[in-house]
């Protein structure tokens, strides 16, 4: 779960790493080298002034640091670049700087403040993965790959995935040599395509033999300010990957969750998106939930499962703050620790983690101070956690004057040509991409092996003196929830049954799961029926199914997991590079049922 950070000495006054033994750059003049060698070495401003209208640049870095070369990019793209077009940076980081050392080198550079604010402020926290921060108003997306660079190259598929532009920024290779080893230079080269560019400060003659081996051209030019050469140079291969256009139409079928945060994202990038829903608005607001909590299933083991309710996550905090009160609601959550399995998994936890980040241990006294309530167990207390009102995120969602809602309107019938053709029972619709977030629905129009059903009922009790104290939701078996109304939730049965009338049995067993949790009296006052589709390794179906964009299979856990997968169906339109690990890519696989090896 974490990753070493970097050590850094400032007795000079400029950050230093105790590790590789060297400045992260020029003293007092990381932008204008960042400027020079890279944002010049590649000859970017030109090659921005004359990029495709609604089409993507990719630049690679092997190097964050401090993030100088990132913020001296956004400027310049932000000064030069096509209104239609967008940014994508990826960069490699395997020892991240500390936010207070990364305040401590803004500070230094005063003209990149509208910048650096917003990368401190989403600046991640320290978990071995990849990170992603948007850049809306730059039309830029940063993805921190917090690996070391062997494992940072692993999580890239060669087919698919290539850079533009290289900015070789590791230590020197006589400090970090694995940073510009044969084989990173040799995976550089198959992440590049025709015309890709890289420059670099160093000038050593190891690297320029063996970046010229993997079929680049370079040339040494005259370095920054007292260093007196660099390298750069061009890939001249004749190796194409197709680029795709960065703006298109898109059809969305169904407005739940996962539906409206694909929206959102996809026209914060310029898409023209139209989402249907067959349900009107009445009916789709008496199925809604009043809250669904957000928090994290972790495991200290490192399988792609746990991997991926790590990053969905902290992912899901920030996707949620962007829409904030009164339908996000930054409580934080409660997990008792409430019998022998989840005793051995709170411990494993803590000893694998314990900077209290992301979460915190707590007595049952600290708990019931958090809660409101009594409570007689303890448990981890996770800060950044919290419950949605899902109604009002997606009604929030949908208010985008670039979002077009098409409701009470079923789709019929799919057809692929030229274009997507949608068929409702009176229209017909065309798109460049169609995406499916009908959740269980999805198998109607192609089969989804492995896609299943189960009914989940939750009870909603009338708030008393206790259950008026609640101040956040606390879960054990089951879970207890405030809402944004005077009632309380509990929730949630979990089965096969067919029922869609609420039932009494379901609710007993609500009830019986909350007292585990704390002794409130109950008054029900109603609750909810719904159908989840879910598989049976409790991963989604996300991902890219012939022609078509699948978004499916969240079950219980949708409000934590539907955000990220949204953005990486998002990252496929629009030939980003994804932010989420390879491996976990391969485990969302919508097909993985059908032919699992």
């Amino acid at each position: 779960m974490f990753i070493k950070e970097a050590e850094l000495s400032w007795k000079t006054g400029e950050p230093f790493s105790r590790f590789y033994k060297d400045l992260y750059f020029s003293k007092s003049h990381a932008e204008e080298e960042s400027d020079y060698v890279y944002i010049g070495g590649n000859n970017l401003i030109n090659r921005w002034k004359n990029l495709e209208p609604k089409s993507v640049f990719n630049i690679g870095e092997l190097g964050f640091g401090a993030g100088i070369n990132f913020l001296t990019t956004l400027k310049r793209w932000k000064e030069f670049s096509n209104q239609e077009n967008w940014l994508n940076y990826y960069s490699i980081e395997g020892h991240p700087l500390s936010l207070q050392d990364l305040k401590k080198v803004h500070s230094k550079y005063p003209l990149l403040d509208s910048f650096s604010i917003s990368l401190i402020e989403h600046y991640p926290i320290n978990c071995k993965g990849l990170q992603r921060i948007e850049f809306i108003e730059e039309r830029a997306s940063l993805t921190l790959s917090f690996y070391d660079v062997r494992e940072s190259f692993l999580n890239l598929d060669l087919e698919t995935n290539y850079f533009d532009a290289w900015y070789l920024d590791g230590f020197s290779p006589d400090r970090n040599p694995e940073m510009w080893s044969k084989n990173t230079l040799k995976q550089v080269t198959k992440l590049s395509r025709n015309g890709t560019t890289f420059a670099t400060f160093s000038s050593s003659r190891n690297v320029k033999k063996e970046i010229e081996n993997n079929g680049f051209q370079s040339e040494t030019v005259s370095g920054f300010r007292n260093k007196r050469y660099m390298l750069k140079g061009k890939y001249k291969e004749k190796k194409e990957k197709r680029r795709k256009r960065s703006k298109q139409v898109i059809g969305i079928i169904g407005a739940g969750l996962a539906g409206c945060s694909l929206a959102r994202i996809l026209s914060s990038k310029g898409h023209e998106v139209t989402v249907f829903e067959k349900l009107s608005k009445y009916q789709k607001l008496k199925l809604g939930h009043q809250a669904l909590v957000l928090y994290p299933r972790l495991s200290a083991f490192n399988s792609p499962y746990s991997q991926f309710c790590l990053q969905s996550y902290l992912y899901s905090i920030n996707f949620y703050e962007e829409i904030g009160e009164p339908y996000w609601n930054n409580t934080g959550v409660l997990i008792l620790d409430f019998n022998e399995e989840t005793h051995k998994r709170h411990q494993s936890l803590l000893s694998t983690r314990n900077d209290k980040k992301i979460f915190v241990p707590v007595s049952p006294k600290e708990a019931s101070d958090i809660a409101g309530i009594q409570l007689n167990k303890p448990g981890l207390f996770f800060p950044k956690a919290g419950w949605i009102d899902q109604i009002g995120v997606c009604d929030t969602i949908l208010e985008d004057k670039n979002i077009n809602l098409i409701q009470a309107e079923e789709i019929k019938k799919i057809r692929k040509g030229t274009k997507f053709e949608i068929f409702s029972q009176n229209n017909k619709y065309e798109f460049d991409q169609i995406c499916l977030c009908n959740s269980f629905e999805a198998d109607r129009f192609f089969d989804l092996p492995g896609l299943k059903t189960k009914r989940g009922q939750t009870t909603e009790i009338k708030n008393n003196g206790i259950l008026n104290k609640l101040k956040l939701p606390v879960c054990a078996k089951g879970y207890i929830s405030p809402t944004r109304s005077e009632i309380t939730l509990l929730g949630s049965t979990y089965n096969d049954k067919k029922d869609q009338k609420l039932l009494m049995e379901d609710h007993i067993e609500n009830i019986e799961k909350a007292r585990i949790i704390s002794e409130i009296d109950t008054n029900i006052s109603g609750g909810q029926v719904g159908f989840r589709a879910t598989t049976s390794d409790r991963l989604p179906m996300v991902g890219q199914v012939g022609e078509f964009y699948v978004h499916t299979g969240h079950g219980s856990r949708g409000s934590t997991s539907i955000p990220i997968c949204s953005h990486f169906i998002s990252d496929l339109i629009c030939n980003n590079i994804p932010l989420i690990d390879l491996r976990v890519i391969n485990a969302l696989r919508p097909e993985r049922f059908k032919n699992p090896n």
